[in-house]
């Protein structure tokens, strides 16, 4: 299903098509080499409890000898002469052997493993975080770029209406040809900053090309998405939300348990070993006929019980305490650090909105100066001056709300990286 995505996705690009912000996400979650690396590790973890758990099955294994002795202890007796043993020697057997318990031993190994799948799996989840809030980061970028260009060329067509007035009032003689000159000035430096951001917008398409997976060249187009998950502004809310769901802490808290697990599982290191062992096979050199070979089987229970280890186990619990104590401390910092995180994001979302909310008043003022100075323009009250000043306020507040407004938005994504919701 994957792989179907990704080709209709990369046939979509091929033709221009605009890639939303889910499905670039989508595409980039699955080829961060970070979610790529974290997969790997949660294999691996994953193999490592099968390895754990294999000390618990049956182990069969099979061997076989030869040996050819010569020359062999012989004894006479009357007309006949008897062998110790045979020239040749033959052996083959299978020995089977089962843990029957290590008092406890295993049971700890096996939970100390498995602590490391859930460490594996919190840390992939927190890549592919991070996966998608970095394409979130440059989608907005374009989407800001985009705006910006259009805006600049709405004032482009403004300033080439307002040449043309100017070239006609020059004809007429009732204004110098300063007046055409100024406004060309100023539309050469708007095609000027044109030119910059679409030199912009090539470099941020080319990170999303490479997030996403697709060719060099192929045009991506993008739109505005509908924002962030929508969560509560409430610190104490959002903080709760975080400890139960940012990669951080979960896995921080993951490899707490694990050092704690790891110090269960060293105290039980000297408990006993009961083992049971069966072998069977078939071997010469069985009397009275040592060149006959026979079947033959032998089996066991065998106790293993450490009585001294020169303080090792000891030291490796010591050890292992330094660890899980070091491990909390990592959990307590995690936590602050995600409370920061969290009220940056409402800072940002704060500062976002009250400074957005101006900005359709100011972009209504600024039309309206400029309305009016052209008006006087055409009517000799006002100089080209006064045209080029109103146009050039309104430019920068429309600039300003564009990337205002896609300000907050990316904010609401910020704040939902810093709760941990999976954006993916």
């Amino acid at each position: 299903m994957t792989c179907f995505f990704v080709f209709a996705m990369n046939a979509r690009a091929q033709n221009g098509e605009t890639l939303t912000l889910a499905e670039a996400i989508r595409l980039a979650v699955d080829k961060a080499p970070t979610s790529l690396e974290a997969q790997a590790a949660l294999d691996a973890a994953k193999s490592h409890v099968d390895e754990i758990d294999s000390y618990a099955y049956p182990h069969l294994a099979a061997d076989a000898s030869y040996t050819r002795i010569d020359p062999v202890i012989s004894i006479p007796f009357g007309n006949q002469v008897f062998t110790t043993q045979p020239n040749n020697n033959y052996n083959g057997n299978l020995n089977v052997q089962q843990l029957i318990t290590a008092f406890g031993r295993e049971g700890a190994n096996d939970r100390a493993a498995r602590s490391g799948i859930k460490t594996a799996e919190d840390n992939l989840s927190g890549a592919k975080t991070m996966a998608a809030f970095q394409t979130v980061q440059v989608y907005y970028a374009l989407l800001t770029t985009d705006e910006a260009i259009r805006v600049e060329n709405d004032q482009l067509k403004v300033l080439n209406d307002d040449l043309g007035i100017s070239e006609q009032r020059e004809k007429q003689g009732v204004s110098t040809s300063l007046d055409p000159l100024s406004t060309k000035v100023r539309i050469s430096t708007i095609q000027s900053q044109i030119s910059d951001l679409s030199s912009s917008r090539k470099k941020q398409e080319s990170g999303l090309r490479r997030l996403v997976g697709f060719k060099p060249g192929v045009h991506i187009s993008v739109t505005r998405p509908g924002g962030g998950t929508k969560l509560p502004e409430n610190i104490d809310a959002l903080d709760s939300m975080a400890e139960k769901s940012r990669s951080e802490i979960l896995v921080a808290e993951d490899a707490e348990n694990t050092a704690h697990l790891e110090v269960e599982a060293l105290k039980q290191a000297n408990n006993p070993v009961l083992t049971a062992n069966v072998m069977g096979g078939y071997k010469d050199g069985y009397l009275p006929n040592l060149t006959q070979g026979k079947l033959n089987w032998m089996g066991g229970v065998s106790l293993h019980i450490p009585i001294l280890d020169g303080g090792l186990v000891s030291s490796q619990v010591d050890q292992a305490e330094a660890d899980y104590r070091a491990a909390q401390a990592r959990t307590e910092d995690a936590k602050l650090g995600v409370q920061s995180d969290i009220e940056q994001a409402l800072a940002d979302i704060e500062s976002s909105r009250a400074r957005l909310a101006l900005t359709d008043a100011q972009i209504a003022e600024a039309q309206q100066a400029l309305d009016v100075a052209q008006v006087r323009y055409k009517n000799g009250a006002a100089t080209n001056l006064d045209v080029l000043t109103a146009q050039e306020a309104l430019e920068q507040a429309q600039l300003q709300q564009a990337q205002l407004r896609f300000s907050y938005d990316l904010s609401e994504y910020n704040l939902n990286r810093a709760v941990g919701i999976q954006m993916w």
